[in-house]
């Protein structure tokens, strides 16, 4: 019974699964700026900024703040909206379509926001079926759901390339970067 404990206990143990932050240890203050918006669609930046917010807060080690307490700054921006019509009836109308949603992501230093840490963009696609009770706007929760996830899986992403390549750049006897942001 003991030998069979073992084996299960090495098994679930060595599953990967870390319990702490996915964030580079100094950046997990997250000042979220509302999203911006150059689509001609109005209000994607409101819903996107909110799903991102709440992806934001259900990850353990990542807190939302105010500018003056933040360790980096997430800015987005809705940059492309296009609805693809993937087909009609008889009578020219649509039975079934897709939205395709691009949004760019910009990490920040909180102390400088001139410094640029990361720059990124993510996309969703996501379809709907008018028959099954589906429109536009499920289309787009849908994907916002989807494109918040990403950004915030980018952000613990990049943000630990990030600082793997801040630390391996910096000076032994300073401890500030020798050059600029990383790439």
């Amino acid at each position: 019974m003991i030998p069979i404990l073992c084996a299960l206990l090495a098994i679930t143990s060595s599953c990967g699964y870390s319990a702490g932050s996915l964030t580079r240890p100094g950046f997990e203050r997250v000042h979220l700026q509302m999203f911006g918006n150059e689509t001609f669609y109005r209000d994607f930046e409101r819903d996107l900024t909110r799903q991102v917010a709440r992806e934001l807060s259900s990850r353990p080690g990542i807190f939302i703040t105010p500018l003056d307490s933040a360790d980096i700054v997430l800015r987005g921006t809705v940059i492309d909206f296009r609805q693809r019509v993937l087909s009609e009836d008889d009578r020219d109308r649509i039975r079934e379509s897709s939205a395709l949603i691009r949004v760019r992501i910009e990490i920040l230093d909180a102390h400088d926001p001139r410094r640029l840490l990361k720059k990124f963009e993510v996309a969703d696609r996501a379809e709907f079926q008018l028959a099954r009770g589906e429109n536009l706007a499920t289309a787009t929760d849908e994907s916002f759901f989807d494109l918040a996830r990403r950004v915030v899986d980018g952000l613990e992403t990049e943000l630990q390339r990030a600082s793997v390549r801040t630390e391996s750049s910096m000076s032994e006897s300073s401890g500030v970067p020798e050059e600029g942001p990383p790439p």
